[in-house]
């Protein structure tokens, strides 16, 4: 069975858990070179090890986006180890919630940090090369160059949510940018896109919907018909999103809503 990724390069940040854990699960089984960045080595190192056992090829570096010198670090060692990154997903996110009148402003740095910060720290580390690359051999036409995706990972709470003004502005401030790199970036081949997922059941939100012996379980299940969702769901668009059927596609943010078309 063809493999939609062979000798491609997938770099993950947030790869240790969650959205980025079955990313890169997915991208190496479609024969993809997958590097997990992340801060958290204990589960970094066990996804390693579960994406060779299924034969994957992945290489772990610990690591926090927040930090330009690990960052660059890790991207040119992958570009040394493997050659040059194709896909940049950028899935690192942390949850400190609160309400405005309470919302300390380490909290407020922390959330704004890792999402906004490090998803620019990480996309300038792999667009500088990437371009370094296209002026070293000029095209006259911009399919000429090397195909790169960037896509990272928004939320439906870019909208607003309730407890969450820290974490939607950064999460509504990456459309923004998505949007700016769209822009800056396609004359050299390199489509940016969001995705913006509902509730999905991951290990960020798990605490959230533990609480109160699961009463905000039975809530958010009951406002979204298709009820919370599965890592699958997500990774699956991101795998679309940098597959050759989404060649003509720059700049989009995409909803997985699990069929809401209000707010959750």
């Amino acid at each position: 069975m063809e493999k939609r990724f062979e000798e491609k390069v997938a770099f993950i940040t947030g790869g240790a858990s969650g959205l980025g854990e079955k990313t890169a699960k997915d991208f190496a089984g479609e024969g993809a070179k997958v590097v997990l960045y992340d801060f958290d080595g204990e589960n970094g190192k066990r996804v390693e090890n579960e994406i060779k056992s299924a034969g994957g090829e992945v290489m772990f570096l610990e690591g926090d986006v927040r930090e330009i010198e690990t960052i660059d670090s890790a991207v040119q060692k992958t570009f040394d180890t493997y050659g040059p990154i194709d896909f940049l997903i950028y899935s690192a996110g942390i949850l400190q919630d609160g309400m405005i009148h309470k919302l300390p402003e380490e909290r407020w740095n922390a959330v704004i940090d890792t999402h906004l910060k490090g998803f620019f720290l990480s996309m300038q580390a792999c667009v500088k090369r990437w371009i370094d690359i296209c002026k070293a051999d000029k095209k006259e036409k911009i399919e000429e160059y090397p195909d790169r995706r960037i896509i990272t990972i928004s939320s439906q709470a870019a909208e607003g949510n309730i407890g969450q003004l820290n974490y939607s502005a950064a999460k509504s401030g990456m459309l923004g940018m998505v949007k700016t790199a769209g822009l800056e970036l396609i004359r050299y081949n390199i489509k940016t896109h969001a995705i913006m997922p509902t509730l999905i059941e991951t290990p960020i939100l798990g605490e959230l919907l533990s609480k109160q012996e699961g009463k905000w379980r039975k809530y958010y299940s009951g406002r979204i018909p298709l009820g919370i969702g599965e890592p699958k769901y997500v990774s699956k668009v991101i795998l679309f999103l940098c597959s050759d059927d989404a060649w003509f596609m720059n700049g989009e943010i995409i909803g997985i809503n699990g069929g809401r078309l209000d707010k959750v």
